[in-house]
C-alpha cells in the first residue's frame, strides 16, 4: 500500500510582552521638629525613625537604602537646606480614576506656585482572547485647572502607553496662575474604563502636593531634611526623632548634666539644655515667640522661688529598678496653640506645684518639703474662728492610673497601676485616672499616682478664717502653722507681753516643760523657734536668744512631742472690704510632710500629734485570733480557750466576746491587755471578737478571728440520779438530784419533758432549767391529772447525757383529794379582792349611830317621817370645790309637826382635788329620816358615794350605796315584837368597783350585801361577781357569802329544792357527773350501772346491805350475786348453777 500526502499546521504557545512602564520615586520630606536652638538628634541617625524603625542600628546598621538626611537645629542664620529649593506639603489620595466621574480638587492656598499630582497604575496589560497573548494597553488622561470659581482650562494632557504589572507611578506638574480665591484641578480619564476581565486597566490618583517655589532659612527653627526610595513604603512613611530639645536660660551655676548647684547663685543666667521642669517653665513664661514674653518680664517672675523648685528637682531618689534618677524631668513636645495659663500649669503639675498671678509677679510653688511662714492662733484671727471642712469619701482615692510616655516603645503611652493597700481596706477601690504630663519614666509616674492617693487620704481637711493685716504675711502654696485650742485640747498660742534677750514672757503661760518648742513671729514677719530651757509662770526661758526682740503682742507658739500645731499649705488669700474695713480670708489645705519619705523612699507615714482629744472614731484592734490550752484540776481534764489581739491606737480598754458554733455572742471580760482565756471550752467552731476602746468611751467597731475548731470535753454528762413528783392542788411538783461526786458541775442546764403516757417517743419538752435548779412545778392542771416525767443533763458545751429513766417515766398526779382542794380553794378566795369585799362587814353611816344614841324617846304611836312640798327642805349645792356643805336641816327655821320633832334632809357631800400625781372627782350623798318622841328615836339613812381617782400609777372608779336603819334604846313593843332589844340594826350595800394601774393590775367588781347587827354579832349574807389579775394571771369568780345557799325551783305546784348549801354541807336532789375524783362514798340505797342488761335488770348493781348483782347483757343470759355469804350464779331461766361461800 501507497500513503502519500503532507502535514498539517502545528499550533503555537501564548506570547507575553515585557514590561515596557518602569518608574523609580524618590520621596523628599523637610519636618519642622521644633522652636530653635536645639541640641539636636540625640544619637544621631539612630534616632530618626521611619515607621518606627530607627534607620541605624545600635551597631552601624542600616535598616534602609538610597537615603539621605540632613539637619538644621534652629539658630537665627543657619544655612538653606540644599535639595529642598521649594516648600512642599504632599496630601494622600488613594482613589481610582475612572471615565465615568473625574476627580476634582479644590486648593484654596494663593501662595501656591505650582501643584504636582502623583498617578499610581497596578497594573497595566491586555489578552488576546484568541491567541492568549499579553501585551500592552493604553489609557489617556487631561488636566483642567478652573481659577477663581471659572470655568476650567486644559492644561495638560497624557497617556500610559505600555505594559506593566507592577505598580508604576509618575508625577505631574501643573503650573498654577494667578488667582484671588483659589483654584479648582480636575483629572479626567479620557480612555473609558473597559470592564473586562482580559484587560487591565486601572488609574489611580496617589497624592497631590501642593508647592511654592522659594529657598528658605527657616531660622530659628529645627528642621530634619530627609530623602528616601519610594519602593521601601506603600506611602510616605510616619518620621519620629529622638532629640534633645531647646536650649534654655539656667542659673550660671548649674551644670545640667551632673544636676549639681554650686556655690551661691548670684542671680544670672545661662543658656544651656535641660530636662528640670523648673527651669523648662521659666523658659516658657519669659520667650516672646511661643511663650508669654510680649505679656511678662523678668522682673516680674520670682526666680528664687524656681530656684528652690529646681533643686528639688534634681535630687536623685530611687528609680524602683535598683538605680537612681531625677525627682522630676519634663521630656515633652508642644505641639499647637494653647491657653498660656493652662500650659503654665501643666508645666508646674510635673513638680506637684501650681502658678499664679500675685502681688504683680508670675508665681510658681511646688508641694515639696516646707517650714511654715507664719503662726495663727486665737490671738490673731478674727473671732478666734476656724472653720475646718472634710473632703469627700469618693475623693478619697486608693487606686491610681498613671498615664505616661514609655521610651521603650517608641514614647507610646502607658498605664502605670498603682494601689494604696491601706486606703482599699478601709474604703475600698476609687480610683484615679491621672495624665502625667511631659514624663517619661516609669518611676516618676508611680511616685505621682503615690503622691495623689496619699495627698488624698492624709490631706482630708481644709480650713478657712479671716484676719487683719497677717494675712499678707502669707501667699498660696505656703505652708503655716495653725494653733487652734479647740482642735488641740488645750491652749498652745497666743500673743507675748515682753522680750528681753533669752526670756519671754507670755499673756498666760500654757502648760510647758523643757525642751519644748517655743515660735514667735518677729517683727520682720518672720516665725523664729527656739528651745524652752526652763519655766516660771509666765516667763520662759530659751536655750538661745532670738534673733531680735519681738514686739509685745507678738504671736507665739508651743510646741511638744506630744503636741504640735496643724500645718496648712495656703491655697488662696482673698481681700475683703467691709465698709473700708480691711480684713483676709485664708483657705488653706491639710499638709502632712511625712508623705516625701513615703513616696521617694517608701517610708512610713508617722502622722503628728496635733491634738490630745481622744478620737470620737476608734480604731478596732488587729489581728484577733484564738487558740486553747489543756490542763487539770481536781483530776479533771480540763480546756481553756485564750482570746488575743494586737493593740489599737488610743484604745485603753478592750472588749472581747465569743460564740461557739453560730450561737448567741458571749461576753467576756473588758480587760486593758491584749488577751483574756474563756475557761472550760468545749469542743465546736469557735469565733471572737474584739473592740476597742478609748479614753471618752468611744467604742470601735469590732474586729474578728478566723472561725476556728477547737477540741474540748466531748464525753456527755452523767444522768440525773433522781426524778420523783408530789402531789399539789392543780400541780404537780418534780424534784431531781445531780451525782455527789462532782462530775455534773458543768452542766448549762436539765431538760425536762412529759407526756400523758409512759412512752418518751410521745413526750413534748415542759422546759429546760439552768443548773444548778434541781425543782420545778407544773401548774394550772385539773384535779387528779396525770403525767409522765423523764430528765436529763446538758453540759456547758452542748453534750447531752441520758435519760432518767430510761423507759417508763416517773409518774405524778395533781391532787384529787376534795378536802385538800375544798381548803385551798377558801384560801384564795378569801384572800381574793372579791373575797374580801363579800365578808367585809358594812361600815355604819357617818355620824348615824351619833344621832341616834342623842335622840333616845319612846315610841308611843306608829311616826312618819316625811318630806312634802311645805316643808323646810335643805339647800342642795353643786359646786365641788375641796370642802364639805352641811345643809339646813329641816326644823331648824322652826318648822314643827305637832309635838314631835321631824327631820328630814339630804346631805351632799361633792368635792374634786389634783395634785401632782392625783386626780379626784367624789360625790356622796346621804339621805336621812328621823323621828323623835319622848321615849324612842327612829333613824333611816340612805348613803351613795360615787368615786373617781386617776393617780400617777392607778385609775378606779366606784360607787357605793348602803341602806341603814336603826332603832335605839326602843323599850316596849314594836310591830308585835315582844322583849327588849338593846341594839338592833339592819344594812344593805351595793358596791361597784373598777381598778387599773401602770403595773398591769386589773380589778372588776361587783357585790351585794345585807348586813343585820343584834346582840353584839354582825350576820352578813352576799354576792359577788369580780375578775382580778392580782395573782399574775386574769382570774374570774363568782362569790357567795351565806350560812345557807338554796337554788329554788318554784315551776312547779310546789316550790322545790334541787341544789341547798348549809352547814358546810352540800345537798342535791339529782345529779349527773361526765367525771368524777371520790375520796370517800357512803351509799345511801345503791349505786348502780345505767347499762341494762337481761329482763331489763342493770349490768350491776351494789346496795347497801353489801350484795353486788352482775347481769348478762343479753336476755336469756344469767346472772351473779356477791354478798356477805359469799357467791351465787345463775342462768337465763333464774335457776342457780354455781354457790360459794358459807350456807
Amino acid at each position: 500500500m501507497r500513503i502519500s500526502g503532507a502535514k498539517g499546521g502545528g499550533g503555537g504557545a501564548a506570547a507575553e510582552s515585557p514590561d515596557s512602564l518602569h518608574s523609580i520615586a524618590y520621596a523628599k520630606v523637610l519636618d519642622l521638629i521644633s522652636e530653635g536652638p536645639i541640641v539636636g538628634l540625640a544619637s544621631g541617625l539612630q534616632s530618626v525613625y521611619l515607621d518606627g524603625t530607627p534607620i541605624l542600628n545600635g551597631d552601624g546598621s542600616s535598616n534602609f537604602q538610597n537615603y539621605s538626611v540632613d539637619t538644621r537645629v534652629g539658630t537665627p542664620d543657619q544655612d538653606f537646606m540644599s535639595g529642598f529649593p521649594a516648600v512642599e506639603n504632599e496630601t494622600a489620595v488613594g482613589v481610582a480614576l475612572t471615565s465615568d466621574a473625574p476627580w476634582v480638587r479644590q486648593i484654596q492656598n494663593v501662595q501656591l506656585t505650582a501643584a504636582r499630582i502623583r498617578f499610581g497604575v497596578p497594573a497595566l496589560a491586555q489578552t488576546n482572547t484568541s491567541t492568549g497573548d499579553v501585551t500592552g494597553y493604553r489609557v489617556a488622561y487631561a488636566v483642567d485647572v478652573g481659577v477663581d470659581g471659572g470655568s476650567y482650562a486644559q492644561v495638560l494632557t497624557g497617556a500610559f502607553d505600555g505594559k506593566t504589572t507592577s505598580l508604576y507611578e509618575r508625577s505631574v506638574r501643573i503650573e498654577l496662575p494667578k488667582a484671588k480665591t483659589g483654584w479648582l484641578v480636575r483629572v479626567r480619564r479620557v480612555t473609558p474604563n473597559a470592564h473586562a476581565s482580559y484587560i487591565q486597566d486601572t488609574v489611580n490618583i496617589e497624592a497631590i502636593t501642593e508647592i511654592i517655589d522659594r529657598k528658605l532659612r527657616y531660622p530659628m527653627s529645627a528642621l530634619v531634611g530627609m530623602s528616601f526610595d519610594a519602593q521601601s513604603f506603600s506611602s510616605v512613611p510616619t518620621r519620629s526623632y529622638d532629640v534633645k530639645g531647646r536650649i534654655i536660660s539656667m542659673p550660671t551655676n548649674y551644670d545640667p548634666n551632673a544636676r549639681v548647684y554650686s556655690g551661691v547663685w548670684d542671680g544670672t543666667f545661662k543658656q544651656a539644655w535641660t530636662n528640670n521642669p523648673a527651669w523648662v517653665f521659666f523658659d516658657l513664661v519669659l520667650n516672646d515667640r511661643y511663650g508669654a514674653g510680649k505679656f511678662v518680664d523678668a522682673s516680674t517672675i520670682d526666680k528664687w522661688q524656681l530656684y528652690e523648685i529646681g533643686q528639688y528637682c534634681d535630687i536623685m531618689v530611687p528609680d524602683g529598678k535598683g538605680g537612681q534618677e531625677p525627682r522630676f524631668t519634663c521630656n515633652c513636645v508642644i505641639q499647637s496653640q494653647a491657653d498660656a495659663f493652662k500650659v503654665l500649669q501643666d508645666i508646674a503639675g510635673i513638680f506637684r506645684g501650681q502658678a499664679y498671678w500675685g502681688a504683680g509677679s508670675v508665681i510658681a510653688t511646688a508641694d515639696m518639703p516646707s517650714d511654715p511662714v507664719h503662726v495663727y492662733t486665737q490671738a490673731n484671727v478674727v473671732g478666734g474662728q476656724f472653720s475646718y471642712v472634710g473632703s469627700e469619701r469618693k475623693t478619697r482615692y486608693t487606686v491610681a492610673q498613671v498615664s505616661w510616655n514609655d521610651p521603650a516603645n517608641q514614647y507610646k503611652q502607658a498605664v502605670e497601676y498603682v494601689p494604696d493597700d491601706d486606703g482599699l481596706a478601709r474604703y475600698g477601690v476609687i480610683k484615679a485616672q491621672i495624665t502625667a504630663f511631659g514624663t517619661t519614666s516609669q518611676a516618676q509616674a508611680h511616685r505621682l499616682g503615690l503622691w495623689t492617693l496619699l495627698t488624698s487620704r492624709y490631706e482630708t481637711n481644709t480650713v478657712s478664717f479671716q484676719v487683719g493685716l497677717d494675712g499678707t504675711l502669707c501667699m498660696p502654696g505656703e505652708v503655716i502653722a495653725v494653733a487652734d485650742v479647740n482642735k488641740a485640747g488645750r491652749r498652745i498660742g497666743g500673743r507675748i507681753r515682753s522680750m528681753s534677750a533669752r526670756a519671754v514672757v507670755l499673756d498666760k503661760a500654757p502648760t510647758a516643760a523643757a525642751g519644748d518648742t517655743l515660735t514667735v513671729i518677729m517683727p520682720d514677719g518672720v516665725a523664729q523657734a527656739r528651745t524652752v530651757q526652763s519655766v516660771s509662770g509666765d516667763t520662759f526661758t530659751m536655750t538661745a536668744a532670738f534673733d531680735s526682740d519681738a514686739v509685745p503682742g507678738a504671736v507665739w507658739m508651743l510646741e511638744s512631742t506630744g503636741l504640735v500645731s496643724q500645718l496648712f499649705r495656703v491655697t488662696g488669700v482673698e481681700e475683703v472690704d467691709d465698709n473700708g474695713q480691711i480684713t483676709y480670708t485664708i483657705t488653706a489645705a491639710q499638709h502632712e510632710p511625712g508623705k516625701y519619705a513615703a513616696i521617694d523612699n517608701g517610708a512610713q507615714i508617722q502622722q503628728r500629734p496635733i491634738t490630745v482629744i481622744p478620737p470620737s472614731a476608734q480604731t478596732p484592734p488587729s489581728n484577733v485570733r484564738v487558740s486553747t490550752y489543756s490542763f487539770t484540776d481536781q483530776g479533771i481534764a480540763k480546756t481553756n480557750m485564750v482570746i488575743a489581739w494586737d493593740a489599737a491606737d488610743k484604745a485603753v480598754n478592750y472588749i472581747p466576746e465569743w460564740r461557739k458554733d453560730s450561737g448567741e455572742w458571749v461576753p467576756a471580760n473588758q480587760t486593758g491587755g491584749l488577751q483574756v482565756e474563756v475557761a472550760g471550752i468545749y469542743q465546736g467552731k469557735y469565733l471572737a471578737r474584739v473592740r476597742a476602746q478609748n479614753a471618752m468611751g468611744v467604742t470601735s467597731i469590732p474586729a474578728y478571728s478566723a472561725e476556728t475548731q477547737l477540741t474540748g470535753k466531748t464525753s456527755p454528762p452523767p444522768a440525773v440520779t433522781s426524778l420523783t413528783t408530789t402531789t399539789q392542788v392543780f400541780a404537780i411538783q418534780l424534784d431531781w438530784t445531780f451525782p455527789a461526786d462532782g462530775s455534773a458541775n458543768d452542766t448549762a442546764y436539765t431538760d425536762v419533758w412529759y407526756s400523758k403516757t409512759s412512752d418518751r417517743s410521745t413526750a413534748t419538752r415542759l422546759s429546760m432549767y439552768p443548773y444548778p435548779q434541781a425543782r420545778a412545778s407544773l401548774m394550772g392542771l385539773a384535779a387528779g391529772q396525770s403525767f409522765f416525767f423523764w430528765a436529763r443533763l446538758v453540759d456547758t458545751s452542748g453534750n447531752v447525757g441520758p435519760w432518767y429513766p430510761t423507759g417508763a417515766g416517773v409518774n405524778g398526779q395533781s391532787s384529787s383529794d376534795a378536802t385538800q382542794i375544798l381548803s385551798y380553794l377558801t384560801g384564795q378566795i378569801t384572800k381574793s379582792q372579791l373575797g374580801q369585799e363579800v365578808l367585809t362587814p358594812i361600815n355604819a353611816i357617818p355620824g348615824l349611830q351619833q344621832n341616834v344614841t342623842d335622840n333616845a324617846a319612846a315610841i308611843t304611836a306608829e311616826q312618819q317621817s316625811r318630806i312634802s312640798g311645805d316643808s323646810a327642805l335643805s339647800t342642795r349645792i353643786d359646786k365641788v370645790s375641796a370642802q364639805v356643805l352641811v345643809p339646813d336641816m329641816a326644823g331648824d327655821t322652826g318648822g314643827y309637826a305637832g309635838s314631835t320633832t321631824v327631820y328630814a334632809g339630804v346631805w351632799s357631800e361633792q368635792s374634786a382635788r389634783a395634785e401632782a400625781d392625783m386626780a379626784l372627782a367624789k360625790n356622796i350623798e346621804t339621805t336621812t329620816a328621823q323621828m323623835n318622841s319622848s321615849s324612842a328615836s327612829l333613824l333611816a339613812a340612805v348613803r351613795t358615794e360615787t368615786q373617781a381617782r386617776v393617780d400617777a400609777d392607778s385609775a378606779q372608779a366606784q360607787q357605793i350605796t348602803t341602806v341603814q336603819a336603826s332603832v335605839t334604846g326602843v323599850s316596849g313593843r314594836v310591830d308585835g315584837l315582844q322583849g327588849q332589844v338593846t341594839d338592833l340594826s339592819a344594812s344593805v350595800q351595793t358596791n361597784a368597783n373598777a381598778y387599773a394601774d401602770l403595773n398591769g393590775r386589773v380589778n372588776a367588781s361587783y357585790t351585794i350585801k345585807t348586813q343585820v347587827t343584834a346582840n353584839g354579832r354582825t350576820y352578813v349574807a352576799g354576792i359577788g361577781v369580780g375578775i382580778d389579775n392580782s395573782s399574775g394571771q386574769i382570774e374570774s369568780q363568782v362569790l357567795v357569802a351565806a350560812q345557807r345557799f338554796a337554788i329554788l325551783d318554784n315551776t312547779g305546784s310546789a316550790v322545790s329544792s334541787p341544789f341547798v348549801v348549809q352547814g358546810g354541807q352540800v345537798f342535791i336532789s339529782q345529779a349527773f357527773i361526765g367525771t368524777g375524783w371520790i375520796q370517800n362514798a357512803m351509799i345511801g340505797d345503791v349505786i348502780q350501772s345505767t347499762t341494762v342488761g337481761a329482763n331489763g335488770q342493770p349490768r350491776w348493781k351494789l346496795d347497801k346491805n353489801a350484795s353486788l348483782t352482775m347481769t348478762g347483757a343479753n336476755t336469756g343470759s344469767g346472772y351473779a350475786v356477791h354478798d356477805d355469804q359469799g357467791g351465787r350464779a345463775y342462768d337465763g331461766n333464774g335457776t342457780m348453777r354455781v354457790r360459794w361461800g358459807i350456807w
